[in-house]
């Protein structure tokens, strides 16, 4: 395995990649007279400004920000082959911010339609789309103590390619609590890592949340910030999957709901970037076939 975290030589990549790390090794250029190694005998030129102090070139003005960036190109290489993501400066990517809905409403419904509307400090924010996948992040909020997220997971496609949520969950309670609710209509509470089946009628109320069910089979799921803001989340059966609609009040909303409305158009979470036309040259006579 090629190991891209040191600037050794060994294994042999495309010339090592000290070298590729280095763009003035490969050449040399009138100036000062040096070693790059004290014990190999060899002089060599070097432009005016560089030296060899510490075994190594030091790479003054414009050429050093080109060795840092190749350095840069070579961490991120070495990332990529070894599974990991593509850094973003000292850390991963950040998720986008959320905003501040006084009204808003989502859904997940059918197979699946997704769908948001919300009023905004900068305006009115709607948009219905399609999604044949699950969310991880389907609509969330940090405004709620503990943080409040939504996920679905999906059911195999169907012969023509149609998936409905296999589930949807509610996360808590810094993760510690986690609400499933199923296709066939039955719930499951997670706490802390211990996993219950939650019985048909039994109401739970935990600290900023309170979960009940509805006399039809469906299961509503309501929390609050404790200032106004508040969520109320009802999933229920739609008979090949499962439905979810969600509306909520002065709180700061995010997620895949929020993004994909923002799209003008709204666009399926992960779908194809459209391709602008051909830019045609006027001098050339085309033929409409």
């Amino acid at each position: 395995m090629l190991d891209f975290n040191t600037q050794t030589t060994s294994p042999n990549f495309l010339g090592g990649l000290s070298s590729i790390a280095d763009p003035l090794q490969a050449f040399e250029n009138s100036g000062t007279l040096g070693n790059a190694n004290a014990n190999d005998g060899i002089a060599r030129l070097l432009p005016p400004g560089f030296s060899e102090g510490g075994g190594g070139f030091s790479i003054p003005g414009p050429f050093g920000g080109i060795s840092n960036l190749l350095m840069q190109l070579i961490g991120m290489l070495g990332a990529l082959l070894n599974g990991g993501a593509m850094p973003t400066g000292a850390g991963n990517a950040a998720a986008p911010p959320e905003n501040y809905f006084s009204n808003a409403g989502g859904a997940s419904t059918g197979d699946p339609h997704l769908s948001f509307s919300g009023q905004s400090a900068t305006g009115n924010v709607a948009g219905t789309w399609d999604s044949m996948s699950g969310h991880n992040d389907l609509l969330d909020s940090d405004s709620i103590p503990g943080g409040f997220s939504i996920s679905t997971t999906p059911t195999a496609p169907n012969a023509q390619g149609i998936t409905y949520n296999a589930s949807a969950s509610i996360t808590t309670n810094g993760g510690g609590t986690v609400l499933t609710y199923g296709a066939d209509g039955n719930a499951t509470i997670s706490q802390n890592g211990s996993t219950t089946a939650l019985a048909r009628g039994q109401n739970l109320t935990l600290p900023g949340e309170a979960i009940s069910w509805n006399a039809d089979g469906s299961l509503q799921v309501n929390v609050d910030d404790g200032n106004g803001g508040s969520i109320a989340t009802t999933l229920s059966r739609n008979g090949q999957g499962v439905d979810l609609r969600a509306n909520a009040q002065n709180l700061d909303l995010g997620g895949d709901l929020v993004t994909g409305a923002t799209q003008s158009p709204p666009q399926r979470i992960g779908g194809p970037i459209p391709v602008p036309p051909p830019i045609l040259n006027p001098r050339i006579r085309y033929t409409r076939l």
